[in-house]
Order: structure tokens, then sequence, then C-alpha cells
């Protein structure tokens, strides 16, 4: 059984950058999904090399999907969770999420609705890696450093609570719940952006979806 996960995980991996790279490409006049060169920063954040066309992108997977995120000029960053039971649950939100947001998920699994409290610690997980992944630090950024509020919406504001060196304003986040089992969040830097932010979500199949801006 555990050489099957490891084998679906596996694929999953080849897939997800194998779509990346035919997305990317797609979007670069004169170059093929093999001549594709990738870097990354001293965080370990992925980007092209020789980025002349300003393209940025994430990628996340989890058990059976995987979620790419593109865009043209801003710091962009994507997660998907698998939303299995944790015993641990509570004691992750307690240490690692803000006490804004820990006290939303504590309420919700007092309440006794087990997927209500699933789901809201899945969201606010979710939208704190996307916002990690974009900013391009990792794990420097401490996750009660910032909190997102109103939890309940989908597209929620962000809040910071510590010197991260980035301005919330210029954050834009969308979340969403996709077949009652994942939780997917996009998070978007606009700074400079003149336009009126659109985002595009494209299903390319039954396990792979495209968020574009």
């Amino acid at each position: 059984m555990e050489s099957y996960r490891s084998e679906a995980r596996q694929q999953l991996f080849v897939v997800g950058r194998s779509a990346l790279r035919l997305i990317l490409s797609a979007l670069i006049t004169g170059t093929t999904p093999e001549s594709l060169r990738f870097t990354t920063s001293s965080h370990g954040k992925p980007a092209l090399q020789n980025n002349t066309s300003q393209l940025q992108f994430n990628l996340s997977h989890s058990h059976d999907a995987v979620v790419i995120a593109v865009t043209r000029g801003a710091a962009i960053g994507v997660d998907v969770e698998f939303m299995k039971a944790r015993p641990t649950m509570a004691d992750i939100a307690q240490h690692y999420f803000h006490r804004q947001e820990w006290h939303s998920v504590k309420q919700a699994i007092e309440s006794g609705d087990k997927r209500h409290a699933l789901q809201q610690f899945y969201k606010v997980w979710a939208l704190k890696e996307a916002f990690i992944k974009a900013e391009g630090r990792g794990m420097a950024i401490p996750g009660d450093s910032f909190y997102f509020h109103p939890i309940d919406t989908p597209s929620p504001a962000m809040a910071l609570t510590d010197d991260i060196t980035t301005d919330a304003t210029h954050w834009h986040f969308h979340h969403q719940f996709v077949d009652s089992q994942y939780s997917v969040a996009l998070a978007l830097n606009a700074t400079g952006c003149e336009d009126k932010l659109i985002i595009k979500q494209r299903q390319l199949s039954p396990g792979l979806s495209v968020w574009a801006s």
C-alpha cells in the first residue's frame, strides 16, 4: 500500500511539472516545454531563468489534485490541501495560527460540527501557505505574524501583526472548497498593477486546475 501511495505521489509530481511546462511555454513565444530552464531563490522559491517574459508561477499538489497559478509581473502563490481529519488539528492551530484564527478554529471544534471545524482549519492553513509561498521567504515568516479577516468570506483581507516588510493592502486572496474534499487558496501581490485585477480559473482535468491573472 505504501509503495502504491509513493508511486501515485510520483505520478502526481510528474503530471504537475509537465503541465506547468506546457502552460508556461504556451505563454512565451518561440519556446518549447523542453527548453524551459528553472532556478530557485535563496529560500527555495522556483522561477524561470532569464525571465524576460516576467511570468511568475506557483504549483501545489495534495492527494489527487494539482493546482497551478500563473501571472505576469506579480508575485503569486497557491496552495491546495486535502481535508483529512487530524487528531492534532487543534494543537497545530494553537501554535502556528494567529490567535484570532486559532479562536475561530477552536469555536468550530467546540461547536461539535466536525465538517465545519475541518473546513475552518484547512481554509486558514491554505491561505497562510499561499501567502508564504507567494512572498518567497518560506518559513522565515512566522505563522502568527499575520492573519486573515473576515475568515468566512471567499476573499478575506490580511492584517499584519509583525514587520515582515510587505504592505498588506497590496495583497489579494481568494479561497474555495473543491469537491468537498479540497481547500484551495490563491495569494497575489498586485503592487504596481493599475488595471482591474481579474482572476481566471480553468479546470484542465478532474484533478488539475489552473488559476491565472
